[in-house]
């Protein structure tokens, strides 16, 4: 499925391309990967943001600042968690992806046999973002989980993130840590080498899970990645659980453009593409108007199942004094002369669902403003 791209080599608009689509979470899906990959690789002042957050995170772990070799090894990490997002494949879930992990029975407490991560892995290094988060425990919100591999057989090292809104983490680190501009953030890592499990970050200051909960998230959605079929239906072949979905490589800002130079027009070509992973929805999910346990297939979800919140910024709103006389007055010939209200910032759009950064409702500002 290509992206149609105009003569100049930008994407041309698309109809479905509209907050709550396919095409839109991959979009998104493809711009969260590019920014963490810049999080973690590009420098700020000789320190990646990456950096600094890894050294908050061991720190709040072990109460003391990072030692030269632990610094070392620290940056190294970072580096190869950038080289891991350059190259991830990237898969967005579905709405039920978060109920389903969090009813998991990886996430009941019971002991994990992890296996063979090489032959459980879906990707060597990976990317899932969730459009509607995952909410799990007490933590924050997660909106996306990351794997990278590095080496194989006994030398391989397994690390995982998780990701989270950035403006979860302001409130807790804006005083101790610089955290990027971005929308998402990591706040929680496991590494497992040789059956050993280590976790950085403090759960109550990244609102993070466990080294071992963070674990079991990995193992279950490579677990649920694929719909099982129903229990009657085992001999029918199931479709596809998944299908790609290309959209335009996304660029971050201030980062170093790839190709040649752009005084040599013929040297010019096409943006690099990228493919997302798109997991359907499991058909024998029951849908909401089937009865309990019924195998019906899933109806078509409805335009405000996968409406996003909106934020509307203050200040004020010219509104009607007699609001519920307004139409009365009108027709009596009379006038309604508006008055300014003050407008607290809030979200609008259904509650527990993420809030699209594109879509922005501005109050009319305040008239010293406008004057100033």
């Amino acid at each position: 499925m290509e992206e149609p791209t105009t003569p100049t080599g930008h994407q041309a608009p698309r109809a479905d391309a509209g907050p709550g689509t396919a095409v839109h979470h991959a979009h998104d899906a493809e711009r969260t990967r590019a920014r963490l990959a810049n999080f973690w690789g590009s420098p700020r002042h000789g320190t990646s943001y990456g950096l600094e957050l890894l050294r908050a995170m061991v720190s709040s772990v072990t109460a003391q600042d990072l030692t030269h070799d632990q610094t070392v090894y620290c940056r190294g990490l970072c580096e190869s968690n950038a080289a891991a997002y350059r190259t991830s494949d990237v898969w967005v879930a579905p709405h039920t992806m978060g109920q389903r992990i969090a009813a998991h029975p990886f996430l009941s407490g019971r002991g994990i046999t992890a296996g063979n991560l090489e032959d459980l892995a879906p990707a060597r290094d990976g990317f899932v973002y969730f459009p509607t988060p995952l909410h799990l425990f007490d933590c924050q919100p997660l909106y996306g989980l990351a794997w990278h591999m590095a080496g194989t057989g006994d030398d391989l090292t397994t690390d995982v993130e998780t990701i989270t809104a950035t403006r979860h983490l302001l409130p807790l680190l804006a005083a101790h840590t610089k955290l990027p501009g971005t929308p998402y953030c990591p706040n929680g890592m496991a590494t497992l080498h040789r059956n050993v499990l280590n976790g950085y970050s403090n759960p109550d200051t990244f609102g993070a899970p466990g080294p071992a909960t963070i674990l079991a998230l990995l193992l279950t959605f490579w677990d649920l990645r694929l719909p099982a079929p129903a229990p009657d239906e085992t001999d029918i072949p199931q479709t596809a659980d998944e299908y790609i979905v290309t959209v335009l490589q996304h660029i971050v800002p201030g980062s170093k453009k790839t190709g040649r130079s752009g005084k040599n027009k013929r040297g010019s070509r096409a943006p690099a593409k990228r493919p997302i992973r798109i997991i359907r929805e499991p058909a024998h999910m029951p849908g909401p108007s089937d009865p309990a346990g019924s195998t019906a297939a899933v109806p078509a979800r409805r335009w405000k199942d996968d409406t996003l919140r909106w934020e509307v910024r203050a200040k004020s709103q010219n509104r009607c004094p007699n609001p519920h006389q307004h139409r009365a007055i009108i027709e009596a010939g009379g006038t309604c002369p508006p008055v300014k209200v003050p407008v607290r910032a809030h979200r609008n759009g259904p509650k527990g669902r993420d809030t699209d950064p594109r879509r922005t409702v501005r109050i009319v500002p305040d008239r010293r403003d406008r004057d100033a």
